[in-house]
């Protein structure tokens, strides 16, 4: 008989043990709200500091969870917010699900942008450029004022991109084919140097890779990856491959060197 009870004591411990950790919720409270920018430069001078996702359950968020997420649909009823504790050394995405009025208010709002930024990239299109300032991986400055002459040719890219990738083939031809002439190509990705450095060594990329070009990637409100901006000599925007179309580094190609013949005739 206290055998059987002892049993039964147990099998209410254990049970209680496991409704009590699906309860646990996460308290956000025991952490600081930091912007996405400042974890990730913390992540990145900080190798000690712990990262984990969790959602509101205190539920790891791990890649099947995502996956399943993706795959029904419900990835976009998420929004990221991201804490540290600087105490326990820890960083945390906190992965909280949108109410039905915050997706709906989340999609109005994505909307707005995607229209207000086209809308940006439509009055940039034959405008002329006030500034331009670039820094390459090897720490080289270019600038409106060296790069005056020269018609200008800003790929947009990052190492995860597979479509990226997959063009760079076709650029660096393009590169070669006007090596001679007042070409210059510049690739513009918001990865690190880090990074790039340890992905060039299996990829081969000719143009002037710019590393951590989120502002200039703002700058011009980029949509989609890859992505292509021709400015002509005198630093007016001559070409946006502003939608998803076939034959992009042909189109590329042609307006270089229609700006070219141009720059040639006004001689």
């Amino acid at each position: 008989m206290k055998l059987k009870n002892i049993f039964i004591v147990l099998i209410f411990l254990i049970s209680s043990n496991i409704l009590c950790s699906q309860e646990k919720k996460f308290i956000i409270d025991d952490y600081k709200k930091i912007d996405k920018n400042e974890f990730v430069e913390i992540q990145k001078s900080n190798p000690k500091f712990i990262i984990k996702s969790v959602f509101e359950n205190g539920k790891p968020y791990t890649k099947k969870e995502m996956d399943s997420l993706i795959k029904n649909s419900k990835i976009q009823n998420y929004t990221q917010i991201f804490l540290k504790d600087t105490i326990t050394n820890e960083l945390v995405i906190l992965n909280k699900e949108l109410s039905k009025e915050e997706i709906k208010n989340k999609v109005i709002d994505q909307k707005r942008k995607i229209k207000a930024e086209k809308e940006y990239r439509n009055e940039l299109d034959r405008s002329i450029l006030k500034e331009l300032n670039l820094e390459d991986i090897n720490g080289t400055k270019f600038n409106l004022e060296n790069l005056n002459g020269k018609v200008i040719v800003l790929n947009f890219w990052f190492t995860q991109c597979k479509p990226c990738v997959a063009e760079f083939p076709e650029l660096n031809n393009l590169k070669e084919k006007y090596k001679n002439q007042d070409v210059v190509f510049f690739a513009i990705t918001w990865n690190n140097k880090e990074t790039i450095d340890q992905f060039l060594l299996n990829h081969k990329l000719d143009f002037n890779i710019i590393p951590n070009g989120k502002l200039i990637i703002d700058k011009f409100k980029i949509p989609h990856y890859p992505y292509n901006i021709v400015i002509d000599k005198k630093g007016k925007v001559e070409y946006l491959n502003d939608v998803l179309v076939f034959n992009v580094l042909k189109k590329l190609d042609n307006k270089i060197s229609d700006l070219l013949k141009k720059q040639v005739v006004s001689h």
